[in-house]
């Protein structure tokens, strides 16, 4: 198998227990840190200078940021200015907390008894000719996800009738036989509703997975 570690990591998911969440995607290792930067930077910015009695440490202060700002995300109560974009900042910033050097080329930040962890998701790099996340890729690094927990679960969720929420995983099922275990929909908006479309890509981590069209 492909090596299981790199300088970045290729997907980071936020996975709520509902199996929603957001689907990050970094291009390389300057994007990844530059990422973090945008987070972090403005943080320690403030701590320039003197120090304050009374005040936290500044990696205290920026663990905090991070631990509100995900948690928001797993609550639903993040600012809807903020978007995927600036979650995935913090999430850049957490992961690398974690993982100093070596980074897994897939993340997952779960939360389990109110505490925040990230752990290596080979899972998603096994590829069992179905989609683990369906993610609307329609931020620079990624959006909103939709995750399964098997092909029945994956088959259940995807010949429901579409939603507002929850409307990708039935297009690629009706589209796609065989998939990677990652599928990104990018919508592209028309001059009129029927001129909308979705654009598909397929994440493989280097590894063998076919993209099937059904006949």
């Amino acid at each position: 198998m492909v090596g299981v570690v790199a300088r970045f990591p290729e997907a980071v998911f936020l996975r709520r227990p509902d199996n929603s969440g957001f689907g990050f995607f970094f291009q390389n290792e300057a994007d990844f840190n530059s990422a973090i930067d945008s987070f972090t930077a403005p943080i320690l910015r403030s701590f320039a200078g003197e120090p304050v009695p009374g005040q936290p440490e500044p990696a205290d202060h920026l663990k905090n940021a991070i631990a509100t700002l995900l948690g928001q995300a797993f609550d639903h109560s993040y600012s809807p200015d903020l978007g995927a974009e600036g979650i995935s900042r913090a999430a850049a910033a957490f992961v690398r907390q974690i993982f100093a050097r070596e980074v897994p080329r897939v993340v997952v930040v779960e939360r389990r008894e109110n505490r925040l962890s990230a752990r290596p998701a080979i899972e998603f790099m096994k590829h069992p000719g179905h989609p683990l996340v369906t993610v609307i890729d329609g931020a620079q690094h990624g959006g909103e996800a939709h995750f399964f927990t098997s092909a029945e679960h994956y088959a259940k969720v995807a010949q429901s009738a579409p939603s507002q929420s929850c409307w990708l995983p039935q297009i690629v099922y009706r589209l796609y036989l065989q998939t990677p275990s990652v599928m990104l929909g990018h919508p592209m908006r028309g001059t009129s509703p029927a001129d909308n479309k979705v654009a598909f890509r397929g994440l493989s981590f280097g590894l063998p997975a076919p993209l099937v069209e059904r006949s």
